[in-house]
C-alpha cells in the first residue's frame, strides 16, 4: 500500500528539518568544544574542533572564522591566520562591529610580524591594501549590485507613473513645471546612482571572477617557473600574503603578486578567499 503523495512530502520535509537540527547541533558542540580548548591553552585542540565546526557549516560565519584564524595566530601560522582572519571580515560572513574590529586588530598583528620574517628571509610580500582595494572589496559586495539593481527600477518606476499621470492631466496645471523638474532631478540621481554603482560592482565582480584572490597559507610559500616541483624556484612568498590566481593547471595555480611577479604554486598552498574554507595540513 502506497501512501498519498501529501504524507509522503510532510515525511521528507520533516526529516530535512531533522537533518538541519541534528547538523546545527553537531555544529555548535564542536564550535563549544574549540572555545573550551582555546580557553584551556590547548590550541591544537581548538583549531581541530573550529575546523570541525567550519567543514559542518553549509555558509560562513564570522565568528567562527575570526576564532579560527585567532588560534593560528597564536600557533604562528601567520598564512592560515590571515585568510581565516580576511574571511571573517568578508561581507557574507556578516561580522558584527565588536568582530570585525577585533578581526582587524589581530590581522595587523600579524601582518606585522609577516613583515618582519619576510625581511628576515628574503621573501617577497605583498603591499599594504590601498583604498583602491577597499572601494573595490566594499563595492564587490552584494548588497551594492543589489542598491543599484534597486535605483534603476525605482527610476524607470518613477519614468512610467509619470507619463501616465502626465497623459490623464491632459491640460497644464500651475507649478507643474517645478513639480516636474523636481521629478526629473529624481529620475537623474537614480540613474546616475545606478549607473555608477552598478559599474564599479560590475567591475568588483569582474576582477574577482577573473583573477580571484587568494593568501598564500604555507609561511614559505616557494614559486615556481611551471607547474611541478621539478620546475626552478623563481622566489619565496611571505605567508600570508595577498595573490591574484591567473591561470589554473593540474594541482598548480599561477599566482601574480601587486607588484607583478608571476609563478606557479601547489593548489594546496593557497586559500581562495571566495571560495570553500580550506584547513591547515
Amino acid at each position: 500500500m502506497s501512501l498519498p503523495r501529501r504524507t509522503w512530502f510532510a515525511l521528507v520535509l520533516l526529516a530535512a528539518l531533522a537533518s538541519t537540527s541534528v547538523r546545527a547541533d553537531v555544529v555548535d558542540e564542536a564550535f563549544v568544544r574549540g572555545n573550551r580548548a582555546a580557553e584551556a591553552g590547548d590550541l591544537k585542540a581548538a583549531v581541530q574542533a573550529y575546523e570541525e565546526a567550519e567543514r559542518l557549516l553549509p555558509g560562513t560565519s564570522a565568528l567562527l572564522s575570526f576564532n579560527l584564524g585567532t588560534a593560528y595566530a597564536q600557533l604562528g601560522e601567520d598564512g592560515l591566520a590571515t585568510y581565516h582572519l580576511r574571511r571573517a571580515l568578508r561581507a557574507q560572513a556578516q561580522a558584527n562591529a565588536e568582530v570585525a574590529a577585533a578581526a582587524q586588530r589581530n590581522l595587523g598583528i600579524v601582518r606585522q610580524r609577516a613583515e618582519v620574517s619576510a625581511l628576515a628571509n628574503g621573501a617577497q610580500i605583498d603591499r599594504p591594501e590601498t583604498w583602491r582595494d577597499a572601494l573595490l572589496a566594499t563595492v564587490g559586495a552584494p548588497e551594492f549590485g543589489w542598491l543599484a539593481l534597486g535605483a534603476g527600477w525605482l527610476a524607470l518606476i518613477i519614468v512610467l507613473l509619470r507619463g501616465r499621470l502626465g497623459g490623464r492631466a491632459g491640460g497644464g496645471v500651475s507649478g507643474g513645471g517645478v513639480g516636474s523638474g523636481v521629478v526629473g532631478s529624481v529620475i537623474g540621481v537614480l540613474v546616475a546612482v545606478y549607473l555608477v554603482l552598478g559599474g564599479l560592482h560590475g567591475y568588483a565582480v569582474r576582477a574577482e571572477v577573473e583573477a580571484p584572490q587568494a593568501i598564500a597559507l604555507s609561511n614559505k610559500l616557494e614559486v615556481r617557473e611551471g607547474p611541478g616541483n621539478h620546475r626552478r624556484t623563481l622566489f619565496v612568498v611571505q605567508g600570508g600574503s595577498r595573490v591574484r590566481i591567473v591561470d589554473r593547471g593540474s594541482g598548480w595555480l599561477r599566482i601574480r603578486l601587486p607588484d607583478g611577479l608571476e609563478g606557479w604554486v601547489p593548489q594546496a598552498d593557497l586559500g581562495e578567499l571566495a571560495g570553500a574554507a580550506r584547513r591547515g595540513n
